[in-house]
């Protein structure tokens, strides 16, 4: 064999060798970065707010006032309701206070309502009106309002606000996100699994894939 063709015999191998590694790195950064299960414990505690009555867990670290989370919201919704007998939604409060200055407020709303027992139907209140409370100095008479129009006492949701009422329990839920390294919201786990995005297919596929271990 000349040396000119042992020379490009080896080019030729350093370059199939170059596309495999390539290959290899490729297909590798299509895969999750974590897919291991979240801290059950941290994830969603005995008294978190649950609606649904399905197997598979849907958990959602959330702040009211967050566009992101707004937009997010609708999806979580027709996702519940297509899968309703099927999963399990939670709730969890992480409000990012120095980013969204109404969110604290909006959590003890939703806390408030919730012991009148009427916590999702405030949620969803909530979220639907998003546009109409984050830029309010003081959302209080706006949220008081929501739950006259929910039959909820609309002066105790005003005293929840006031007096920070739930504010163990929403630091709580804030905590136990830190402990699960959620650092931006909407941040979501479907049985445990935290997904890189929140579009309703993606998080169909994730039902869908639970459902079938």
């Amino acid at each position: 064999m000349s040396k000119e063709a042992k020379v490009l015999i080896g080019i030729l191998t350093l370059v199939v060798a170059g596309m495999v590694g390539l290959f290899i790195m490729a297909n590798g950064a299509d895969k999750p970065a974590d897919s291991t299960k979240a801290d059950a414990s941290a994830l969603v505690r005995s008294d978190s707010h649950k609606t649904g009555s399905g197997k598979v867990q849907v958990v959602e670290f959330s702040d009211y006032q967050c566009p992101a989370c707004g937009n997010t919201y609708p999806v979580l919704k027709k996702l519940l309701a297509d899968y309703n007998d099927k999963i399990t939604m939670v709730y969890r409060n992480f409000p990012l206070v120095q980013l969204h200055k109404n969110a604290m407020a909006g959590a003890e709303a939703a806390e408030a309502a919730g012991s009148q027992g009427k916590y999702w139907q405030m949620h969803d209140k909530l979220f639907e009106t998003q546009s109409e409370w984050s830029t309010l100095a003081d959302p209080s008479d706006k949220f008081a309002e929501y739950a006259t129009g929910l039959s909820i006492d609309g002066a105790k949701i005003k005293d929840a606000i006031k007096n920070q009422t739930y504010k163990a329990r929403i630091d709580q839920d804030i905590a136990d996100g830190t402990t699960l390294q959620v650092d931006s919201t909407p941040t979501i786990y479907i049985d445990g699994k935290k997904l890189a995005a929140h579009d309703y297919d993606t998080l169909k596929a994730a039902v869908d894939a639970a459902l079938k271990k």
